[in-house]
């Protein structure tokens, strides 16, 4: 069975690392310190930690067990003899003083061995660990970034367990635990859809290996699995055939149910949707499903392409650009929004990757300046705002203007300027990243390439 990490460490470990739109530049943009990149390497870090720990101590506990048996096999006698070979044994002069010697000099010796403490450099290791472990808040915001990863990208929990996302195969298989938690989080939601599904995927998880010994530490997944998937397709079942019924009334009703029901009752009921197949009961629950939002469809990158976009050089912005001029691809003429290309190049990605601490600074240094002056000059006013694309993203991450219908994916070093406006609806929303990890560069912007902005087509 495949199983390199957890599904909630996968998907979250796919995070952003932004700018901040005040200003300038690359911090982490996050309401849990366990939310991007970074945190993610340093929680996954900590786990290795405690692993090592761990295995130091148990290797101790092994010496010790190997070193008390040690005294066990230097006794030369059975411990289960009859009772006239035990006589003859103390009858014997050498062996009734090798008995006293023993037992007044070792056997105080290995009990004072066998009283000792071993592993307390680990064990004080394993301590400072765990205090910097996530705490419930941490874990909270994991599993809603993970609803809203589903929720946006239409995800199903069918295609989850199994280490699919948008049709591609990864080598990952979320634990039985990972799918109780998502469900139960759905179930708190009252998302029933999702929770039932992923309860029903707990339910058919294989296994795991040594299952019985990590239940009795952990707890078994498997308590309440089955009432738990069955209370929750039938809380589904009743607001999906009654659309005018609240959810508090299908709640009543389907806890009645299942307080008057029989086991029998209950299995036979369970027995009936895992006889379903996954693909069966995914369409059934999807049949008369509320469309995508615009943003949605834009993060899918459902948009229909843009027709009779307007691409050119860039010759008259600054200074810097009549020696060096960008290509840029007018993608909205109202408001401005402009994609510009190659902006950034290898070298000065990696520079700014390597000072992200130092660049999130507000003076003015030669990286800063460097990048700015190609697109933007000096003026009074923000008036729009530059996000510059620091690496590629496998999946996910666009940046989407839903009311225009226009999703700009990460395209390693290029730039995406748009310009200010009072109407709400006209600003940009971000989505989250499915697979990889975005870095980007914020800049607010005083003017823009007026020249350009005139010469609509």
């Amino acid at each position: 069975m495949k199983s390199c990490c957890s599904l909630i460490v996968f998907l979250l470990f796919c995070s952003e690392i932004k700018g901040n739109n005040a200003g300038d530049f690359l911090h982490v943009d996050s309401s849990s310190a366990y939310s991007s990149t970074t945190g993610l390497l340093k929680l996954l870090e900590l786990e290795e930690l405690f692993i090592a720990n761990i295995k130091a101590y148990t290797n101790k506990l092994a010496e010790k067990v190997e070193n008390l048996q040690a005294y066990i096999d230097s006794v030369d006698y059975e411990v289960n003899q009859s009772f006239e070979d035990r006589e003859k044994y103390v009858g014997n002069p050498i062996n009734a003083f090798s008995l006293v010697r023993r037992t007044h000099h070792d056997l105080p010796k290995w009990h004072n061995y066998s009283q000792q403490i071993v592993g307390m450099e680990e064990l004080f290791a394993l301590e400072e660990i765990i205090a910097k472990v996530p705490d419930k808040k941490d874990m909270e915001h994991s599993l809603e970034e993970m609803h809203r990863l589903e929720k946006v990208y239409d995800l199903e929990a069918t295609e989850l367990a199994k280490g699919r996302i948008q049709e591609k195969q990864y080598d990952f298989l979320p634990s039985i635990r990972d799918c109780v938690a998502l469900g139960e989080h759905k179930l708190k939601r009252e998302d029933y859809q999702r929770a039932s599904m992923w309860f029903r995927m707990a339910i058919k998880h294989e296994p795991e290996e040594n299952a019985d010994i990590i239940n009795s530490i952990l707890g078994d997944p498997r308590d309440e699995l089955n009432t738990l998937y069955v209370i929750s397709m039938l809380i589904f079942g009743i607001l999906k055939s009654n659309p005018s019924m609240t959810i508090a009334e299908a709640k009543e009703i389907s806890y009645e149910a299942m307080n008057k029901a029989s086991l029998a009752d209950v299995k036979s009921l369970l027995n009936e949707l895992l006889r379903q197949t996954d693909e069966e009961i995914v369409y059934e629950m999807n049949v008369n499903k509320t469309g995508p939002s615009d943003y949605e469809i834009g993060c899918r990158g459902h948009f229909r392409r843009l027709r009779n976009l307007v691409c050119s050089y860039n010759f008259t912005t600054t200074e810097f650009l009549r020696l060096s001029p960008l290509k840029q691809e007018v993608l909205n003429w109202d408001p401005y929004i402009v994609l510009y290309h190659e902006v950034l190049n290898d070298k000065e990605i990696k520079e700014l990757k390597q000072h992200s601490d130092d660049i999130t600074a507000k003076e003015i240094n030669p990286i800063k300046k460097r990048i700015f002056q190609r697109i933007s000059h000096e003026g009074k006013n923000p008036k729009g705002t530059l996000l510059f694309f620091l690496k590629n993203v496998k999946q996910g991450g666009a940046t989407v203007f839903p009311k225009f219908k226009i999703a700009v994916f990460p395209q390693k070093g290029s730039c995406l300027y748009w310009q200010s406006t009072l109407d709400p609806g006209s600003k940009p929303l971000k989505c989250p990243v499915l697979q990889g990890n975005k870095w980007v560069l914020t800049k607010m912007v005083h003017t823009m390439d007026e020249h350009c902005r005139t010469k609509k087509k």
